[in-house]
């Protein structure tokens, strides 16, 4: 893919990003040669006061490239070292996959010899899950993404977000090879299979280092309990 286009507004936090060898705008837009996937990265804040403004920018270029579907990616903020058997969960405004799909492990994908699916079986594979998909509950999605699905669905664009529980504040390498993988299954694009070998050893390597400083922190508070020190903080605490 490359870099077709990038947003600028006094609402963005202004600086660029270093990748790739090179400097790049921090809000860029991505489309393949065929013109028929793009892909929007934002690496950089946007004011709260702003996001409408900034948002409706981006949804007038869609519609004027008459996009057809949008996909967001996110992470659910969660308490604790996340689960390497993790499931994703994709949000729809669609009818026929209209809440989301779990345990994709066993999602079949039916792919024919091109590599691709049509629209239809997508969506049946979808509704084949949906029984499933309902333990989730109600939620409720903010800030940009959830800006960006809302601008979907009022100019009435099918979207979907697929969702990954995932610590918040640190890095998740793990996380985001979930979502590229859970990308490549409900996508009909073999240019969006991308190989997430690199993100999963770096994601091991993370959740070590995670561990180790678990372990670490019980071993001082159990010192600490042990030596009466944690009653003492305690009575100071709380007087």
């Amino acid at each position: 893919m490359r870099q077709i286009a990038g947003v600028e507004s006094e609402f963005i936090v202004p600086g660029v990003i270093y990748i790739g060898g090179k400097l790049r705008h921090p809000f860029r837009l991505y489309a393949n040669n065929e013109g028929t996937i793009c892909v929007i990265v934002c690496e950089t804040p946007i004011l709260v006061h702003g996001i409408h403004r900034v948002l409706d920018a981006v949804m007038k270029w869609a519609l004027e490239s008459s996009v057809t579907s949008v996909l967001v990616l996110e992470g659910i903020p969660i308490q604790g070292i996340p689960d390497s058997k993790r499931n994703p969960f994709i949000l729809s405004n669609s009818e026929e996959n209209h809440t989301l799909i779990n345990n994709l492990d066993e999602f079949d994908m039916n792919v024919n010899q091109s590599g691709k699916q049509s629209q239809d079986d997508v969506n049946k594979n979808a509704s084949e899950y949906n029984a499933n998909s309902d333990n989730l509950g109600p939620t409720y999605i903010g800030g940009v993404s959830g800006g960006l699905l809302s601008s979907c669905i009022s100019n009435n664009i099918p979207c979907i977000a697929v969702l990954v529980p995932s610590l918040s504040g640190i890095p998740d390498p793990e996380g985001a090879a979930i979502l590229l993988e859970t990308l490549a299954k409900v996508t009909r694009y073999d240019e969006l299979k991308i190989d997430v070998k690199q993100l999963r050893q770096q994601g091991n390597h993370v959740k070590k280092n995670l561990e180790k400083i678990a372990r670490s922190i019980r071993t001082q508070q159990k010192s600490m309990n042990e030596n009466g020190t944690g009653q003492n903080e305690e009575n100071l605490m709380y007087g």
